[in-house]
């Protein structure tokens, strides 16, 4: 019934941790490489219901910190809470194909850099601030230029009328 199904949420999470690990560096400097991830968390949440969204991020963070082979659950936890309220905010947002998810991913990426540095703070890894801090402009404007792209790309659809496509299919 949905636009994509889990499996190929897996296939879209793996082909974004390629690219940020094996081309990525290549173009952004040392300790600048962008986050693939969340950008693709927050477009999959914004066009599907709260629980798949929370499922969405829970699978993409823990692929993700599978792959870092460190920190396990950091970024699942983030993505999980992330998906579950960018769904959540979905049916109460103007729909803007472009706007919308670049303002969604920019807004995602300045809340999960504090939130997990808090967190690792919490667990005792103190991160000075200011060194955790310095690439989110850089993160936050990929994130605010990738987004709209990758639910263009991907033929993301609103709900409404994939529901509606689907209701007339049925009848």
């Amino acid at each position: 019934m949905w636009q994509f199904r889990f499996p190929t949420w897996i296939v879209l999470d793996v082909l974004g941790l390629l690219v940020q690990t094996a081309l990525f560096p290549h173009v952004f400097p040392v300790g600048y490489v962008p986050n693939l991830i969340l950008p693709l968390t927050v477009i999959i949440a914004l066009y599907e219901t709260p629980r798949r969204g929370l499922v969405a991020g829970l699978v993409g963070g823990l692929m993700q910190d599978m792959w870092a082979g460190r920190l396990w659950g950091l970024n699942a936890l983030t993505y999980a809470l992330l998906g579950f309220a960018v769904a959540q905010l979905e049916s109460r947002i103007v729909r803007d194909n472009v706007f919308v998810p670049g303002l969604l991913a920019g807004v995602s990426q300045l809340l999960v850099m504090p939130f997990q540095w808090l967190l690792l703070y919490l667990f005792g890894l103190a991160i000075p601030w200011s060194d955790f801090m310095r690439p989110l402009p850089v993160w936050l404007l990929f994130s605010m230029l990738v987004t709209p792209a990758i639910g263009g790309i991907l033929g993301f659809r609103p709900r409404h009328e994939v529901e509606k496509k689907y209701s007339r299919v049925a009848h």
